[in-house]
């Protein structure tokens, strides 16, 4: 596999890490990144970066969020961030949701409930198809489920745990995520995550592709399309934690028989490697 570390320039001392997959803006290349201090994650900031030959470059704006993912639907750009806050002894989060005309021109218009990371949309046929990753109780350490609706606006007041669930994608030890979806068909859609596991050693994270037939809501094709391993060493912003961390953005060129698969590495630094499109 041909993977590479990607050169971030304008972090001041500061990591950037789970990326979004590179999109246009201003005739330039961007990507979205999640930049924060070594010591903590409360100062978290979504920045975009340009590319320039093989570096990006850090631009000054941004969202009080974390890992960021951007989708197009109805014509316009969705932000899906998560939102972290202090809460009794620990850290809550929710995934907030910002929609408009480019990067520059967004509004916030709705939240996920809290607890729920990995919130991802997909434009299909009339309708709009919405992954969630309910956890903790019933749901253990992370599902998948997914519902449909039929235009963002329902999303200010959605019930997200009446999602189906995608039953059997993981053990009661692992859990996982969806990091993009892209539409395949009128009833195929094609899903890019992750799967993760902890252990005496750390956390464990891989990415994962499968295809969801929005008609029986039954999922086929399950693998692992890469591992951290596949990549040069890195820093790992805690070790050994987090040393075996690789966070998916997505995929480019779809449609192609090989694609760039852009990830996070080690909640350190970023990305990308060619592979197989894993749904040729």
């Amino acid at each position: 596999m041909d993977s590479k570390i990607l050169s971030i320039i304008g972090l001041n001392k500061k990591t950037a890490y789970n990326p979004t997959v590179p999109f246009k803006h201003n005739n330039k290349e961007y990507i979205g990144l999640r930049v924060e201090s070594l010591s903590s994650e409360l100062d978290s900031r979504i920045m975009f970066a340009f590319k320039n030959k093989d570096e990006w470059v850090i631009e000054s704006s941004s969202f009080a969020l974390q890992d960021p993912a951007l989708m197009q639907i109805a014509g316009k750009l969705l932000l899906a961030g998560v939102y972290v806050e202090k809460f009794r002894k620990g850290l809550r989060w929710k995934t907030d949701f910002y929609y408009g005309a480019d990067i520059s021109n967004m509004e916030k218009i709705a939240s996920g409930p809290w607890g729920m990371k990995d919130i991802r949309l997909v434009e299909m046929d009339n309708k709009i198809g919405v992954f969630t990753r309910p956890q903790n109780r019933q749901f253990r350490k992370g599902k998948i489920g997914y519902l449909e609706i039929n235009s963002l606006d329902e999303l200010a007041n959605l019930d997200w745990y009446s999602a189906t669930l995608l039953e059997g994608l993981f053990d009661n030890n692992s859990w996982g995520g969806v990091n993009q979806a892209l539409r395949l068909s009128s009833s195929k859609i094609g899903v890019i995550g992750h799967e993760a596991y902890a252990d005496k050693k750390g956390k464990h994270y891989s990415a994962m592709s499968f295809v969801l037939d929005v008609n029986t809501r039954e999922y086929s094709d399950y693998k692992i399309i890469a591992r951290r391993s596949d990549f040069a060493a890195s820093k790992s912003k805690r070790s050994p934690e987090l040393d075996d961390i690789l966070f998916p953005a997505g995929i480019t060129n779809v449609n192609n028989k090989h694609v760039d698969l852009y990830v996070g590495i080690s909640d350190y630094c970023c990305g990308k490697i060619r592979i197989r499109n894993p749904f040729e």
